[in-house]
């Protein structure tokens, strides 16, 4: 799938806060900068802090005047987690896709006894329900193969540039990614992001 049918290509990230969501957001918004897109970032979200739900989005185009998406628009819904996608699935195109982690990582209210987790299954029929298009990955086992369970976000950038659904190119991405971490963090974060690219290059 190409991003190429339309100026302005929308992107939803979704997940739980502590993932890396927002980092995830800051570096595709970067990249497309580099590249000399117009984007917009927003963030929408609950508790921020680790376990609560948290939504951004990134619009990169001639379009992207501001960061507000309207549901049933976004071109990409990436979701670090299955529960936390199907919370935003109303935000994703009829002609659009998901990109989903399907490692989960179970909710306070579930930790804690007073709500059921849903089966998988349920989860996705009742994506079906938006779009066809649903590509899942193991972000935590491809991040753990990287080197760090932290290179969760990195996989899921790699996933957003297999999708081919953004106009930005894996060499910008990589400089988007050095320029953001550490040196230290280098090699395991650009490996993340090569496992999460590869992987979802093989669903397409």
């Amino acid at each position: 799938m190409s991003g190429n049918n339309s100026n302005t290509i929308t992107v939803a990230i979704a997940g739980v806060g502590g993932q890396g969501v927002l980092t995830l957001a800051e570096i595709l918004a970067k990249a497309a900068l580099a590249a000399d897109y117009n984007v917009r970032v927003g963030e929408i979200h609950g508790m921020a802090q680790r376990g609560g739900h948290v939504m951004c989005t990134v619009r990169i185009g001639d379009d992207a005047r501001g960061p507000i998406v309207d549901p049933g628009s976004a071109h990409l819904l990436v979701g670090f987690e299955p529960i936390e996608t199907l919370r935003e699935i109303h935000i994703v195109a009829e002609n659009g896709c998901v990109l989903m982690s399907s490692h989960v990582q179970y909710p306070v209210a579930v930790s804690m006894g007073k709500a059921e987790y849903p089966p998988h299954e349920e989860i996705t029929k009742s994506m079906k329900k938006f779009t066809d298009c649903i590509m899942e990955i193991d972000a935590m086992e491809l991040a753990k193969q990287a080197g760090s369970s932290m290179a969760l976000n990195m996989v899921m950038l790699g996933g957003i540039l297999g999708t081919g659904v953004t106009p930005i190119d894996k060499d910008t991405a990589v400089k988007a990614v050095r320029s953001a971490f550490p040196k230290k963090y280098e090699s395991t974060n650009i490996k993340a992001l090569e496992l999460g690219m590869s992987t979802v290059q093989e669903l397409m």
